[in-house]
């Protein structure tokens, strides 16, 4: 047999997850951007992380879909069971150093739950890991019903859900139980932006044919899209929140149909781990960036301002880049397995030995499995 990397076509999705950490820091952190526009437009990352997820996860097949989506489910379940240990232990370390008074309540505990709201000074980026567990157990539900054939229907409710409680709740004047727009969580955005995925999934072949400018007209249309929503309901004295806008769907669905419909020829380190990497960076980069503003202060206050944010992602990114191989990352963020499926065959050999993924070598710290 010949070697493997001669046989399977990859995608531009591994790179894609790691722009998408960068626009996901400037939108985070304080960022060099003294306009506000980058910061502005970074809002279509998230979304675009969901529906790489759901594009991978919900295979055609029922049979193999069933079984990504469980498999998906234990890996949310166990990262986010580690996560959650992981912020609340620098959270009590903080609020003991610091003696900050913290009183858990009711409405407390219905806001993580439900809302997927983190109550803690540090880690409120775990609502994605959280949200995204929801939304694949939901999924999962739905399969198993055989209601998932109906997935389009569903999105189209969830995306009218989602506008009327985000961006169109000032003008609807949403509120309910004292919340005047519900921001993203599992409902308003994991979960119609996987079944986007999904939708991606089906379109595969109009994907692959749809020449390369029209994907980028559709995200500077998208951009275009985000300002004027922003402007009209800030004239109109409605702007309650901004991370619901119909414009970071449309540059979101364009930068993933642009990634998915470009090939490259063999995997190297940041295709292979690119979830691993992604991750990673998504869950140490907001303890970086307080480790930073800790340790530095006030006394460096420009510092923090302008290149807080942008330094907290590339020690997050070299960590990825050292962790990234070892057996308990894998386990918990590579899915390869699930990408490897939908990887283009270019020659097929008569041999009947499955093809594996390419393995390039691990240079971080080596940890034996147990």
């Amino acid at each position: 047999m010949r070697d493997n990397d001669d046989l399977i076509e990859f995608n531009c999705t591994g790179y894609l997850r790691i722009i998408l950490m960068l626009f996901i820091c400037v939108w985070a952190f304080d960022c060099p951007d003294p306009s506000g526009i980058v910061r502005t437009l970074s809002g279509f990352a998230i979304p675009a992380f969901f529906i790489l997820s759901g594009y991978y996860v919900l295979d055609n097949k029922r049979s193999v879909r069933l079984e990504k989506t469980l498999r998906k489910i234990k890996r949310t379940a166990l990262c986010f069971a580690f996560v959650f240990l992981f912020y609340l232990a620098i959270n009590v370390a903080l609020i003991f150093l610091y003696q900050l008074k913290f009183e858990f309540t009711k409405r407390i505990l219905f806001e993580f739950v439900v809302l997927n709201l983190w109550p803690l000074p540090i880690g409120d980026n775990i609502w994605f890991i959280q949200a995204m567990l929801y939304a694949y157990i939901i999924v999962f539900i739905l399969d198993k019903l055989k209601l998932l054939r109906f997935y389009k229907i569903f999105l189209v409710v969830l995306i009218l859900i989602m506008l009327l409680t985000g961006e169109l709740a000032g003008a609807m004047r949403f509120n309910i139980i004292g919340y005047h727009y519900i921001s993203g969580n599992w409902l308003t955005r994991a979960l119609p932006y996987i079944l986007i995925g999904r939708l991606l999934r089906e379109k595969k072949k109009s994907l692959m044919k749809t020449q390369f400018w029209k994907y980028l007209i559709a995200f500077f249309v998208g951009g275009g899209l985000v300002f004027l929503e922003i402007m009209v309901l800030g004239v109109l004295g409605v702007l309650n929140y901004k991370g619901h806008l119909i414009g970071f769907g449309v540059m979101a669905v364009a930068v993933c149909g642009l990634a998915i419909s470009l090939p490259i020829g063999k995997a190297n380190r940041l295709i292979h781990f690119d979830s691993a990497i992604s991750g990673l960076i998504y869950v140490l980069m907001n303890p970086v960036y307080c480790l930073l503003v800790f340790f530095l202060g006030t006394q460096h206050l420009d510092f923090l301002k302008i290149l807080g944010g942008l330094t907290a992602f590339l020690i997050s990114f070299l960590l990825a880049l050292i962790l990234c191989g070892i057996p308990p990352v894998r386990f918990i963020f590579t899915n390869w397995d699930m990408r490897l499926a939908d990887a283009v065959v270019l020659d097929d050999d008569d041999d009947d030995e499955p093809i594996q993924p390419p393995m390039p070598p691990v240079r971080g710290p080596r940890i034996e499995a147990d």
